[in-house]
């Protein structure tokens, strides 16, 4: 109240004010101002006190001392060495405005501060801009904390490599024994579906249902691992497809139980117990299909330690010196199938029970629950869900480890398809043996001294033309020299000084730029010059021939849509020579000098993939094997959650509508198993490229 009594008396107060000024037309604001700050340019004339004035001197005079340690905007304002005054340009309003705050904040025991930042709004108390600040600030930690974040523990390779066949043999059994139970009770139904099962078979329902019971429990006891399974992810919080193949079985066991126990029940079709035992060697499949991909995998990292391997830089995929730490933990990493499926899945579960509860009151017969139940999760479970990445990864570990290479699961194939780039070097577009010497010509110099400067020179660059000088110099008895100030430049030549001769390196263009005399006569397009002091002292005609594996990846890598990155030190290699070679340049990209030199670079980064065999060839399968395989999951995992949305929508209309005749377990088997065929019709292709 008396905050709102001094605020209504100084709005009062103002409107006075003015008011006294219109009136009053002898007094300028400047006067005013003069008269208030006691300038000596004020009038001289002996004028009566305004009312601004009064209310100014009685506020000052009124003002109680500040608390030890506060100090008010004037005191704030002198400088404590040269007792400088506040400046006399400050307007009416602005020190009305501020000696009504000073009052106020001091009536209020608050501290007096020189500016207030605009609030968030009527209840905030919080700046706005500390609140983006913090906010930014705060997703910035985050991100350097996932970034530094230190990965568990890693499972030594070996180890994880006898984790994985210690599985791989037990599922084997396992999916041979439930694909022969499968085989007899789909064999028997597929029978009585064309008539020709025997009549006594038909009409009695201990025939009809007691061996399927008993067959059924048989596999749900072969196949404990598929619940296991279920109930280790339910304990973290994660519907799987597991716990749907182990509701169905469960469900279907007390259908079956109720048709052979009730008369009632056998008011509806055949329980669906030989699809429940499918749905199980379709989870057994999937976990075969992702633990022999996994065993193939570590089959190839478990031979030691590899010479290169492929990691991720900016520009995409590179070719390092090989390293294994960090290849099993990616390789443990969840597919993104996995991930939609344990965020859609628990959508679908509640929907199937809702609508089995939503058929069965409908009919108005309880018997019909389970019957209801199991057609909606035979729907809902299409046989796909737990196939879409084991099975590509399969075949694709299958094909890598026939080249000698290894990718670390998704995680790693997603990390090098996610660029859709290439980067080659030197020796991947021309291994050793490709480059071959056509030619050598020698200008007023001894060949023993023209080739140790060639030699030391592409040595020191790192060319791919080092290992053809080296070999030229080991035949000519030679020896490479010590080279200082060696530079690089962008037209396609090194510098350096040996024996201090200043000494020039690499290709015509290079040369034409330094403005070295060359014959009228050279026309070599792929030739190397050597300068020494200015001075031209040999010409090397130097022979690119195209290797037939790197011919295959070149092409195969056009097809595919990645993008070569030359990142290459010898000049002589560009997009145009890769067309002239092998047909294509596969749409190459050929960067600045100083983008190559730091691709180029043999060491640093993260396993994705590990390999184990020189050449193009294995390199360019491990990218392309990662595309098709992050197209398959993808792709896969798609069509099967329509699939599943689209088979429970259609029974749960089915078992509505009471078109029991419909809903057969052929029928349901035909409709899951054109589903299955469209989900995974791009992994089976995954491997040809």
């Amino acid at each position: 109240m008396e905050f709102e009594q001094t605020l209504a008396d100084s709005e009062a107060l103002l409107k006075n004010t003015a008011r006294s000024m219109d009136e009053s037309s002898d007094y300028s604001l400047d006067s005013i101002l003069a008269e208030f700050s006691g300038s000596e340019t004020a009038p001289a004339n002996d004028t009566p006190k305004s009312a601004e004035q009064t209310l100014l001197e009685d506020a000052q005079e009124d003002r109680p001392s500040p608390p030890d340690g506060l100090t008010t905007p004037d005191t704030e304002d002198e400088s404590p060495e040269t007792g400088a005054e506040p400046p006399e340009s400050m307007s009416l309003q602005d020190v009305l405005a501020q000696t009504v705050q000073t009052v106020l904040r001091e009536q209020a025991h608050e501290p007096v501060l020189p500016e207030q930042e605009p609030r968030r709004g009527l209840f905030s108390r919080k700046k706005l801009q500390e609140t983006e600040e913090l906010y930014a600030r705060t997703d910035a930690k985050d991100e350097d904390k996932d970034e530094d974040e230190p990965e568990p523990p890693e499972r030594p390779i070996a180890e994880t490599l006898s984790h994985h066949r210690a599985n791989l043999a037990a599922l084997r059994r396992v999916c041979r024994a439930l694909s022969i139970l499968g085989a007899v009770m789909w064999s028997a139904l597929l029978l009585d579906f064309f008539g020709v099962m025997p009549q006594r078979y038909t009409d009695d329902p201990l025939l009809h249902a007691l061996p399927y019971l008993v067959l059924e429990l048989l596999a749900c006891v072969i196949a404990r691992g598929v619940f296991v399974s279920a109930w280790e992810k339910l304990r973290k919080k994660a519907v799987s497809y597991e716990l749907l193949a182990s509701l169905l079985c469960l469900v279907t066991l007390s259908d079956t139980a109720l048709y052979l126990l009730s008369d009632t029940r056998q008011a509806g079709n055949a329980p669906f117990h030989a699809l429940a035992v499918l749905t199980l060697l379709a989870a057994s499949l999937g976990q075969y299909c992702y633990e022999r991909g996994m065993y193939d995998t570590f089959r190839v990292a478990a031979i030691g330690t590899p010479p290169y391997m492929v990691t991720v830089t900016a520009l995409g995929a590179a070719k390092r010196s090989g390293q294994t730490v960090g290849f099993s933990n990616c390789a443990a990493r969840d597919d993104p199938a996995s991930r939609t499926q344990r965020v859609l899945l628990p959508v679908i579960l509640t929907a199937a029970f809702v609508f089995s509860v939503l058929s069965t009151l409908e009919v108005r017969v309880p018997q019909l629950f389970f019957w209801n139940f199991s057609v909606l999760l035979c729907g809902a479970g299409t046989l796909a869900l737990p196939l879409v990445y084991g099975y590509p990864l399969k075949k694709i570990a299958k094909r890598l480890t026939k080249s000698g290479s290894a990718v670390a699961g998704f995680a790693g194939a997603d990390a090098i398809r996610a660029s859709n780039c290439m980067i080659l070097t030197d020796n991947d577009v021309f291994p050793p043996g490709t480059i071959t010497l056509n030619g050598l010509k020698v200008f007023g110099e001894e060949s023993g001294k023209v080739i140790s400067y060639a030699a030391t020179m592409a040595h020191a660059s790192d060319c791919g033309l080092s290992r053809l000088f080296d070999n030229l110099l080991l035949s000519d008895g030679g020896h490479l020299q010590h080279v200082d100030e060696l530079s690089f430049y962008e037209e396609g030549g090194v510098s350096g000084t040996i024996h201090g001769e200043t000494v020039l390196f690499g290709t015509l263009p290079f040369f034409r730029k330094k403005g070295i005399t060359l014959p009228r006569d050279i026309k070599l397009q792929t030739g190397v010059f050597l300068a020494v002091d200015g001075a031209l002292v040999a010409v090397f005609a130097v022979k690119y021939m195209a290797a037939e594996n790197v011919d295959w990846a070149i092409h195969a890598l056009h097809r595919m849509g990645i993008t070569p990155v030359l990142a290459v030190r010898d000049a002589n290699i560009t997009p145009a020579l890769l067309k002239r070679k092998f047909g294509t340049d596969a749409r190459a990209v050929f960067p600045k000098l100083s983008t190559r030199l730091a691709l180029s670079e043999r060491s640093g980064g993260k396993p994705c993939a590990l390999l184990f065999r020189e050449g193009l060839m294995p390199y360019a399968e491990v990218t392309l094997g990662s595309k098709r395989l992050c197209r398959a999951v993808k792709t896969g995992s798609r069509l099967s959650l329509l699939g599943s949305i689209a088979g429970t929508l259609l029974s749960f209309y089915l078992t509505f509508s009471q078109a029991y005749s419909t809903l057969t377990p052929v029928a349901m088997l035909a409709f899951s198993a054109l589903w299955t065929l469209a989900s995974l019709i791009d992994a089976v292709f995954v491997d040809r490229y």
